[in-house]
């Protein structure tokens, strides 16, 4: 019997010839197709040449600016405040005129607020006179000490002239020795009491001196509290604090105003400054001394900013300008003002002027013109802008033609075709 071998291993092949092909060919279509597909698709969109508009992309100098809107404010500005509130009682002078400092404004009235500064002034003149009093007692208990301190020295020396005659007189036995111990005894207790109130004058001059100065320094304090109350008094009568022209001042008779309440201002008229209101994105781009402008009768007036505050309210910040030079003298509190804001010093940059195409294509792209008729989308990369151009930092050459108008008729198309 014939002994069978062992079958032969077939390895199966991966790629056959035909699958080849066809992968080959589907690869083909595929490409052929999406080429076919965007040839199809691809969007042409014809324009009349009177409703567009078209710029050049230009190089020059470029500087990020904004523009803000300003006030014309007095550069030091006083308000005029009242102490105590009251109902207006007198109006002494009118809005919009030149005044000078203590001129009275206005007299308020607050029969309260007056009835409670008396009340306070007589309290405190009843304790001026309770310590002058005192002041006085201790003046007379120390006069009246001082007179028992002679009326004792006079007393030991007339005894003391009789004591050493006594003295002398013992050592011939002409006075008995009861006589002279007596008048010895009489000189050595006279003596004791003197040293007792020279004591009590030295002690009792010492305290009064210190609480004299006390008392002295209570009354002059009272006195300054009692002049504060007279002032206050006064100021029911509202002045002009300083010279000045005067503003927003419009009292009624009658009308009551609270206390620190501001009453009119009074422009010192030392200069003009200008307000400015900025958008918060640019809270940290502007800092003191940045150089400012506007345009007023045909002249670029230089200002720089002076101070930034920092505070945001409705999404705003403010800041304050100030004159480079003399401002112009046709100028006037309260006029309006548009100004550029330099943000930073001019460079050399490709620029574009700015036009309604932003709006629609955000700056993302331009249609430029090829010279043939048409206009291509082209993608862009655009940096800072100012109130004229954009700043161009890729995709776009000097000399450029692109449509400037809006696109929203064709930002959909890749062509224009101009007619």
């Amino acid at each position: 019997m014939q002994q069978i071998g062992m079958d032969k291993r077939v390895e199966k092949k991966k790629w056959t010839q035909t699958k080849k092909l066809y992968i080959a060919g589907t690869i083909v279509f595929l490409i052929l197709a999406f080429f076919g597909f965007k040839a199809i698709n691809k969007k042409t969109y014809k324009v009349n040449a009177s409703k567009i508009s078209v710029k050049k992309v230009i190089e020059g100098n470029f500087q990020d600016m904004i523009l803000i809107d300003g006030d014309v404010e007095p550069i030091n500005l006083v308000l005029v405040n009242t102490l105590e509130g009251g109902t207006v009682e007198e109006i002494f002078i009118e809005d919009g005129i030149s005044v000078e400092k203590g001129t009275p404004l206005l007299r308020l009235s607050n029969p309260a607020v007056t009835l409670g500064y008396m009340n306070q002034e007589t309290a405190i003149v009843e304790q001026i006179n309770n310590l002058r009093n005192l002041k006085l007692s201790l003046e007379k208990d120390q006069r009246d000490l001082t007179e028992s301190l002679i009326d004792s020295e006079n007393s030991l020396a007339d005894i003391e002239r009789s004591y050493k005659v006594d003295s002398v007189l013992y050592t011939k036995d002409i006075v008995a020795k009861n006589d002279f111990i007596d008048r010895k005894e009489s000189y050595k207790y006279l003596k004791n009491k003197r040293d007792l109130v020279d004591r009590n004058v030295k002690k009792s001059r010492q305290d009064n001196k210190i609480q004299i100065h006390q008392i002295n320094k209570s009354i002059g304090m009272m006195q300054r509290n009692l002049e504060m109350i007279h002032d206050n008094i006064d100021k029911m009568l509202v002045r002009a604090p300083v010279s000045g022209m005067l503003s927003s001042f419009d009292p009624v008779i009658g009308e009551s105003y609270g206390n620190n309440q501001t009453v009119a201002k009074i422009d010192v008229q030392s200069g003009f400054k200008i307000k400015g209101q900025v958008d918060e994105y640019y809270l940290s781009m502007v800092k003191p001394g940045q150089l400012a402008r506007f345009s007023f009768d045909g002249e670029l007036i230089d200002l720089k900013v002076k101070k930034v505050l920092p505070e945001v309210v409705s999404r705003r910040f403010e800041i304050e300008l100030v004159f480079v030079n003399t401002p112009p003298k046709a100028i006037t509190i309260g006029q309006s003002l548009q100004v550029r804001l330099e943000l930073s010093k001019a460079q050399k940059s490709l620029m574009i002027p700015r036009g309604s195409y932003f709006q629609s294509s955000g700056g993302q792209y331009v249609y430029v013109l090829d010279g043939n008729g048409e206009a291509n989308k082209r993608y862009i990369k655009l940096g800072s802008k100012n109130p004229s151009y954009y700043q161009v930092l890729e995709g776009l050459n000097v000399g450029d033609e692109f449509i400037s108008s809006s696109y929203d008729d064709f930002k959909n198309y890749e062509s224009i075709k101009i007619n």
